[in-house]
């Protein structure tokens, strides 16, 4: 359970990290500004912010399996729509979708790993779950050179 957590944490932060490393490849696609740019990142963290608790409520009131089954397969669509974002407006909106996606993620891993690990093995499970994490922020880094050589919307479409 907590290598398929591992993974979905590595995926989770990977699309996250990826946009920021395409900055110069989609500011010449889609024309805009450094305040601009930086509105994508701030959109989604206020998003995945502000609704991270109800992320929480839902894995506490339902299936955590199913909680993080569902982020992960609106990841999956949200992460694909981006590579066919042809506007500023567009782009945006898929960076919005992509915080509420996120937010239910984090809250219910953690609780599936705390369910299925008490005591001496919650720590290490949760410490590699987060080295996936880091995993992925690293591998995010890729996002530049996936967009020097394809183009940042193949970035997108081969991770959705």
């Amino acid at each position: 359970m907590v290598g398929l957590l591992w993974g979905g944490g590595c995926l989770n932060y990977l699309g996250r990290i990826m946009l920021t490393r395409m900055r110069d490849s989609i500011k010449a696609a889609i024309p805009m500004g450094d305040d601009d740019f930086g509105a994508l990142t701030m959109v989604f963290l206020l998003v995945y912010g502000v609704l991270s608790p109800l992320g929480g409520w839902c894995a506490d009131r339902f299936s955590r399996s199913r909680v993080i089954l569902v982020s992960l397969g609106v990841w999956s669509l949200v992460t694909w729509a981006t590579s066919y974002a042809q506007t500023y407006q567009q782009l945006l909106l898929t960076r919005a979708l992509m915080g509420i996606s996120e937010a239910c993620y984090i809250p219910a891993a953690l609780a599936l790993i705390a369910d299925y690990h008490r005591g001496s093995t919650r720590s290490l499970a949760t410490g590699i779950h987060m080295s996936g994490i880091y995993v992925g922020m690293a591998l995010g880094g890729m996002g530049g050179w996936i967009a020097d050589h394809h183009g940042w919307p193949s970035g997108f479409l081969a991770l959705g």
